[in-house]
């Protein structure tokens, strides 16, 4: 069964859907699912790419869990960083070659508002640096 969940931006007046990839990390998404709702403070990388991530801890680590490596990726991979504790969304190219525990795919009708929210991240972290909310939602 397709578990969609919503990642909304108040401020930005923007908000994307993330299918949560439960037949490739079946249990990782069952207890993201069982942390749902929240809310955190949405942030931009530096150095690795098209990158916004935000702070979460997956509070149970199961021994069952997948990863990925983040450079081949597509845009719109949602990942769990485990021992920086935060949860990434790629916008869009990301050249960091190292494994990641992949949880979730924006929606593809979802990218170009996906890729919005990154720019104005982006811009955010480098001009304006406001506090913009994020909330994570069924």
């Amino acid at each position: 069964m397709k578990e969609i969940v919503k990642m909304k931006w108040p401020k930005l007046e923007q908000e994307v859907r993330v299918e949560l990839l439960t037949d490739f990390n079946p249990t990782v998404c069952d207890i993201f699912l069982s942390q749902l709702p929240f809310t955190s403070i949405q942030s931009h990388a530096v150095v690795c790419g098209k990158q916004m991530y935000f702070p979460y801890i997956l509070t149970n680590r199961p021994e069952d869990m997948q990863f990925e490596n983040m450079a081949g990726q597509p845009i719109g991979r949602v990942n769990i960083e485990l021992d920086f504790q935060y949860l990434s969304l790629n916008y869009g190219p990301n050249y960091e070659a190292v494994p990641t525990l992949a949880i979730g795919q924006v929606l593809d009708e979802d990218i170009d508002i996906l890729k919005s929210v990154g720019y104005s991240i982006w811009n955010n972290l480098l001009f304006s640096k406001e506090y913009i909310e994020v909330i994570v939602e069924r």
